[in-house]
């Protein structure tokens, strides 16, 4: 088996499963320089569900303050699992434990946790996304919570990190839910939108794709795409993350979803099963906001090398790196790009470059900040490139024949 993805001499870990013992979990170590620079590359995080990427310390907190006692709180806190069987799993892990994220406070602190996390991985800019209905405070409150908190934490980051974070807020309906319920969300963001200074850009439609079609939320999507723009909300919707969507295949809800008018697509992964799809988001240039590592717990590939990810980049899709959810799911950004390089997924110094870029491209921010962030990120491509050159040309060879971006 071929494992050294053109690289010398690499060291190996196994990592054995009580199902499968074969040769896909030998992977190499990621050197500690390439590990180094995966820690240093300015990034973005374009698909971040509040709740579940809370600080597992803050969740604890707001447990007892909901009013849980300590041995309800452990039970809770071992659903956090490292593999689910399915997307229904996945949610139910989901709804117990970050579901505690219901007071302003706890969305404020929750925020402010989230966003001091991505700064340590050098975040740039951070769109976060959750529900503010059936919560424990107006969903004026929370919103004004998650404002707070956004803007506490890019202070925080300007005075102990040195840069400038932008920030975003996407207001989230639940497939679950009613079209009442979804159509009210639409509306509230795009009200709430309007205020001054308001950080809301987004609206998403989110939630369990297998049971739950999207059609359920037409009026509501149609709402945002009709009276957003003049608002500055633009549209995402979660399709094509699993194989079959209440059953319609996983193809199929991406080609809802684009009939509906979506800006990105979360997920969007079962697009690599039809050639006409990945060639209307390859002309169209649709952002996807990738996943990976979630995809791979959820099985929604069979395993990380089956992931699309490499053959979208190498087809030229509009394709950007998220962790989804970093509490429920264990996963840094920086933990995936080392993740990706160990089982042949980013093998170019184009590739990351590309992942990074096409995230601060398709981000909802304002463009004024979209472009002055790209121009900062562009300038620490170049500096990091040549501060770690001999590590690019070893261990990303495509750098030393790759154009700059």
């Amino acid at each position: 088996m071929h494992v050294g993805f053109g690289l010398p001499a690499p060291r190996f870990e196994v990592r054995f499963s009580a199902r499968r013992r074969s040769s896909e979990h030998i992977v190499p170590r990621v050197p500690k320089n390439l590990r180094r620079l995966f820690t240093l590359l300015p990034k973005t995080e374009q698909h971040l569900h509040l709740s579940g990427s809370a600080r597992k310390s803050d969740i604890r907190v707001f447990m007892r303050e909901n009013g849980m006692g300590e041995e309800a709180i452990e039970q809770d806190m071992k659903l956090l699992k490292s593999s689910y069987v399915d997307l229904t799993d996945y949610l139910k892990t989901y709804y117990r434990v970050p579901r505690h994220v219901m007071t302003p406070s706890q969305f404020k602190r929750a925020t402010i946790g989230i966003v001091k996390d991505a700064a340590r991985e050098n975040v740039r800019i951070l769109e976060l996304r959750t529900s503010i209905l059936n919560k424990k405070g107006t969903p004026e409150a929370i919103v004004q919570a998650v404002e707070e908190g956004l803007r506490e934490g890019m202070a925080w980051v300007k005075k102990r990190k040195g840069y400038e974070m932008k920030t975003a807020l996407i207001i989230l309906a639940q497939r679950a839910g009613s079209p009442e319920e979804s159509l009210a969300h639409a509306k509230l963001a795009v009200q709430l939108a309007q205020r001054p200074n308001s950080l809301i850009r987004g609206f998403d439609i989110a939630g369990d794709e297998i049971l739950h079609a999207l059609d359920t939320h037409a009026e509501a999507i149609s709402y945002v795409k009709t009276h957003g723009p003049a608002a500055g909300v633009q549209l995402t919707i979660h399709a094509g993350e699993v194989p079959v969507s209440e059953n319609v295949s996983g193809l199929d809800s991406i080609r809802r979803a684009l009939a509906l008018g979506a800006d990105r697509l979360g997920h969007g992964i079962q697009a690599h099963l039809d050639a006409d799809v990945r060639a209307f988001l390859k002309k169209t240039q649709k952002p996807l906001e990738l996943c990976p590592w979630t995809n791979v717990m959820l099985k929604c590939v069979p395993h990380y090398k089956a992931h699309p990810v490499k053959d979208f980049l190498e087809d030229g899709l509009n394709v950007n790196l998220n962790t989804d959810n970093r509490l429920v799911s264990k996963i840094t950004l920086t933990r995936q790009l080392c993740q990706l390089w160990q089982h042949g997924l980013v093998t170019k110094w184009d590739h990351v470059k590309t992942l990074i870029l096409n995230g601060v491209r398709s981000s909802f921010i304002a463009e004024p900040e979209r472009k002055q962030v790209e121009q900062e990120v562009q300038q620490a491509l170049s500096r990091l490139k040549r501060r770690f050159e001999k590590t690019i040309a070893r261990y990303l060879p495509a750098a030393q024949s790759t154009k700059e971006a």
